[in-house]
This record gives C-alpha cells, sequence and structure tokens, in this order.
C-alpha cells in the first residue's frame, strides 16, 4: 500500500528526497534514545528507504536528516529537529513525531505501537491506525 501512495504522490509532483542508506539509519537510530525519542518504527523506515523526507500539498514527513529546498528558501526538518520542539511538552512523551499537515501532526506512540494523527495545538487525538501507510492514506484518499 505505501509503494502504491508514493507512487501517486510522485505523479502529483510531491517533492522527494534521495533515499536513507543504511549508515544515515543506524546513526539516526543510535541519536533518538539520547535525546529520549522512541526508534523509529520499521513501517517508517520503508517510507525513509524510498524518500528521506517528503512534502506534498501541505503534508509533511520528517526524514533522518534536514532537506533544504533552496528555491523556495525553506528548509524541511528532520526528525531529530522536530522532535526537540516538543521535547519538553508532556503529551508527546514516548511519541515520535514524524510529519505534519495543517493543524495535524503525524505520531508513532511508543506505548500502544500505533500512529496518531494529533491536534497540533491542544494534543488530542483525531484518529488512530495501526500502520503508517493507514495513517497516510487519510490525507491523501483524495487522489485515489
Amino acid at each position: 500500500m505505501l509503494t502504491r501512495i508514493l507512487n501517486t504522490l510522485k505523479k502529483d509532483n510531491a517533492v522527494f528526497f534521495p533515499p536513507v542508506d543504511e549508515r544515515s539509519l543506524r546513526f539516526i537510530n543510535s541519536l533518538l534514545p539520547s535525546h529520549h525519542f522512541p526508534p523509529i518504527p520499521v513501517d517508517y523506515i520503508s517510507l525513509l528507504k524510498q524518500t528521506d523526507g517528503l512534502v506534498w500539498n501541505g503534508v509533511e514527513l520528517y526524514g533522518t536528516r534536514a532537506n533544504d529546498r533552496d528555491m523556495l528558501g525553506y528548509t524541511l526538518p528532520g526528525l531529530i529537529e522536530a522532535n526537540l520542539d516538543f521535547n519538553d511538552v508532556p503529551p508527546m512523551n514516548g511519541k515520535l513525531l514524524l510529519g505534519s499537515a495543517a493543524e495535524d501532526l503525524f505520531v508513532y506512540d511508543s506505548v500502544d505501537q500505533k500512529y496518531h494523527i494529533i491536534n497540533r495545538m491542544d494534543f488530542s487525538d483525531g484518529f488512530i491506525f495501526p500502520t503508517f501507510p493507514d495513517a497516510l492514506y487519510l490525507f491523501v484518499d483524495e487522489l485515489f
């Protein structure tokens, strides 16, 4: 399902970045615990192996590193940078911020091992999904 979603987003002019290599993936997974963040979930790693970050129609998915978009004067933050912004927010404890879309945040909750779409302002749950592709499909279903 993830490959189908990504292929559809490519056709709709999503911004893709070079895929992550194993060395960078090991490095980021070694850094996350030192900042008290959970490891990257396996099905999100599948995304990173196809694109190390993604931007489409207001949806941002963070990669293992920041990605510059020089022509727009914008940098898509990496997982560490994005999560550090929420490091001291109690509702984000045990969660890994993976991306955002408008007023929503994509997070992986290491306690229930599910993907949550939460409100950026009050951190309330909007939707809960068992897999990352299921969560992503919520934002791209209009293309199918």
